[in-house]
């Protein structure tokens, strides 16, 4: 017997050992609440609050300290609100992972509200996906390989993506965000080599954020924008080497209308494009550094667009193309050893072209323009040029104010003994 004994609370010690904790919280109706706290290792927690389109206001809170956890929070209805935070000592935790589904299509589903904070380690995943109307979203993940996953259907959605806030040796980071809605808004930051970033917002009046930080030379970071409708704003950083920005702005019910795209890079081995249809539609190229790129295409019959390309260092090459408009503007700079190609067809349109050289020789610029009225200004200065008394006397950087989303906060759970406990 006394073996027996023994042999069983083996089993059972070994057991504790290898168990998993699990917690699985089930609410229906309104106005429901959850909190869960967890400490360990392969922990799991998973949340269900529903009240087909109902009001919803159902509340869940998650807590996990401890490598390779997961949460889940599922909420149907309407004004609910679900924040996990993973991580919060060091060493810093691994392979935690967060899915939050708020709306489920065919209910109501706005004023829904999901954040997210995953602190430290490598392989967090985050995947938060809402439908409906002026919902808001908002990840945070410090560690390496990192990857955030937003989706929103509607209207005046907002998201937000912070990744490598606290750093902890930051290399490969992703972002990927989808808004399919109006008046949409995102908002994107990463620090450290290698991240990817994706927007990609359809309809109108939507704007997107991103700034990335790629340390040592061709680290290599990518930031895609895509848009389409009108109204859209887009605003690109990246610094660092190897980096590539890619905007595009088109319009697929009509023709878009004051689109302003601005793309900045600070490094070597940059490259940077951009693509608007419509009318009054702004470009604005910054590259520092050397052996960048720069294109823009503006098609369509728009009128009024202006490109703002400006190239500073060696071995740049730049390119802009307006098709089909008319009172359309080009105005490009760059200095040492620079190419130069403008392209306009249309009518009343303008390019002023300005290659200055602070040391070196050889310049070739490249204009060509069809249509009736049209203007063309080349400036180039070599070594012996009165850098004082020419230049191009023509500045119109305008728009930048983006960074948006904001709000979110809320989620109060309150303590379930508020008074002493009887």
């Amino acid at each position: 017997m006394k073996k027996l004994f023994f042999g069983a609370a083996a089993l059972l010690f070994s057991g504790a050992i290898f168990a998993q904790n699990s917690s699985n919280s089930t609410q229906s109706g309104d106005d429901q609440r959850v909190y869960v706290r967890q400490a360990g290792t392969n922990l799991t927690s998973d949340v269900t609050q529903g009240n087909g389109s109902g009001l919803g206001s159902n509340k869940a809170q998650i807590w996990q300290q401890g490598d390779a956890n997961s949460s889940a929070v599922d909420q149907e209805g309407t004004n609910n609100q679900a924040y996990v935070e993973q991580g919060i000592s060091w060493p810093a935790p691994t392979g935690n992972s967060v899915t939050i589904n708020q709306g489920k299509n065919d209910d109501g589903s706005y004023d829904n509200k999901a954040r997210v904070e995953q602190h430290g380690g490598s392989g967090s995943a985050t995947t938060i996906d809402q439908d409906g109307d002026a919902n808001e979203a908002s990840s945070h993940q410090d560690g390496i390989a990192g990857s955030v996953d937003i989706d929103q259907a509607g209207s005046a959605n907002k998201s937000e993506v912070i990744q490598n806030l606290g750093r902890y040796t930051d290399t490969g980071n992703s972002a990927t965000i989808s808004q399919t809605g109006t008046n949409n808004q995102s908002w994107a930051k990463q620090d450290g080599d290698g991240n990817t970033i994706y927007a990609t917002q359809t309809d109108y009046n939507n704007k997107a954020d991103q700034k990335q930080n790629s340390i040592g030379a061709y680290a290599g970071n990518t930031a895609t924008v895509d848009q389409s409708s009108s109204d859209n704003k887009a605003r690109q950083r990246q610094v660092g080497g190897g980096n590539n920005a890619t905007a595009v702005q088109h319009a697929i019910t009509g023709p878009g209308v004051n689109n302003y795209v601005e793309q900045n890079q600070y490094g070597d081995d940059n490259t940077a494009f951009s693509d608007q249809d419509g009318d009054g539609g702004i470009v604005r190229q910054d590259q520092y550094g050397s052996d960048n790129n720069a294109t823009v295409n503006q098609y369509a019959p728009g009128t009024g667009n202006i490109v703002y390309q400006r190239q500073m260092g060696s071995g740049n090459t730049v390119f802009s193309g307006q098709y089909g408009g008319s009172n359309n503007l080009v105005s490009t700079y760059q200095d040492d050893l620079n190419t130069g190609f403008t392209s306009q067809t249309g009518d009343g349109n303008q390019a002023l072209l300005v290659q200055k050289s602070q040391g070196g020789a050889g310049h070739m610029a490249n204009i060509t323009q069809n249509g009736m009225g049209n203007m063309a200004n080349v400036l180039q200065l070599g070594p012996d040029g009165d850098f004082a008394a020419d230049g191009e006397n023509c500045d119109f950087q305008a728009p930048k104010d983006l960074n948006c989303p904001s709000p979110l906060d809320d989620i109060v759970i309150d303590d379930p003994c508020p008074a002493p406990c009887i």
